[in-house]
């Protein structure tokens, strides 16, 4: 809405919905984090984003001609309140990024403490002459490594083969940033290698349907049709930023973290990890108003399919990881709409 435009009561409406909407996000962003215990900087980035938009539309409401004096005070506090609440998000972002490595480095701190320890608490070295007595004993069992991350990735199932495939078939005649997001999605989960058996389910599952998400944009209504429009009046974009990727690895890496124990085959608690893929998929990103939704709707349908199979699985390690697939695809949901480009994207596709 322009500055010039006339005082509405049913615009104002619309806007004071979306308020309440966003403080029901926000609510629930703060009830859920308590609960887990942590933090999604992505999340806490694709509010940001949404909190932005809002701020600025109900800060053009404060401008239109005919308001009364009480509304725009009151929707200047508002936009007040907005403001503080927006200086304050990417403090959180910037310490749950933190937060994420961390854990790593506290591991090395500890493993540094020890070894300190150890050669603190050493038998001081023998003299010359002194006879050394070996200590007899079996060596301690090598814990066995979940996962680790590798710098090439082996598309054993084809699915990166595919996609790119498909990408490239279509880029002439169709925007293919987003397919491009979910193929470098698929990529980075290729990147982890695991002896566990359950290693198998881990890649495929989540990178089929990913695969499936990238397929659906470039050749199924209303994504293709959309995506075809939008090289009307958009440049192609073939590669993500390094904020973009970014993104995709966190969200994976806290995949991968999360599948520890299953890819340990040691115990896990199912239920934990279905309520946790629960409360994920309660604060799903559906963005602001502006947004195609009916593309962010498509991929809101995968995520609950993922967590009915996360309750419906005939064995727990299978359970467990569709949980952690479900939080993965909403997790990279928030990085979509924390991205300028890529909310750019899904504001131009809505016709």
């Amino acid at each position: 809405m322009s500055e010039g435009s006339s005082f509405q009561a049913e615009d104002l409406i619309d806007r004071l919905l979306l308020i309440v909407t966003l403080n029901s996000t926000l609510l629930h962003f703060l009830l859920s984090s308590q609960v887990e215990d942590s933090v999604d900087p992505d999340r806490v980035d694709s509010l940001t984003q949404g909190l932005l938009r809002t701020r600025k539309w109900m800060e053009e409401a404060t401008t239109m001609k005919g308001i009364p004096p009480s509304t725009q005070n009151i929707m200047t506090l508002i936009v007040k309140r907005l403001s503080q609440i927006e200086s304050l998000l990417p403090k959180l972002s910037e310490k749950a990024k933190q937060a994420e490595t961390n854990p790593a480095q506290e591991i090395l701190s500890i493993l540094d403490g020890e070894r300190t320890a150890r050669t603190e608490g050493a038998a001081p070295e023998a003299e010359p002459g002194e006879e050394l007595v070996p200590l007899v004993g079996d060596e301690p069992a090598r814990p066995l490594e979940a996962f680790k991350k590798v710098d090439v990735e082996d598309d054993q199932f084809g699915l990166i083969g595919q996609t790119q495939r498909l990408i490239q078939q279509y880029s002439k005649r169709c925007h293919v940033l987003l397919p491009t997001f979910w193929l470098e999605a698929i990529r980075e989960i290729h990147r982890y290698r695991s002896e566990s058996p359950y290693f198998g389910d881990v890649v495929e599952l989540p990178a089929r349907t990913m695969m499936a998400t990238a397929k659906g944009l470039l050749t199924e209504a209303p994504g293709a049709r959309l995506l075809q429009d939008l090289m009307k009046s958009r440049q192609q974009e073939n590669y993500l930023s390094g904020s973009e990727m970014e993104r995709i690895e966190r969200a994976v890496a806290k995949y991968y973290q999360g599948l520890e124990k299953v890819l340990k085959e040691e115990k896990v608690n199912v239920q934990e990890k279905i309520l946790e893929a629960q409360t994920a998929f309660d604060g799903f990103g559906w963005g602001g108003p502006e947004l195609e939704k009916r593309i962010i709707k498509r991929l809101n349908k995968q995520c609950a399919d993922s967590l009915e199979s996360a309750e419906s699985a005939s064995d727990e390690p299978r359970q467990v990881v569709y949980a952690e697939m479900t939080k993965l695809l909403c997790k990279l949901q928030h990085a979509i709409l924390a991205e300028p480009r890529m909310l750019e994207i899904l504001a131009q596709m809505k016709p």
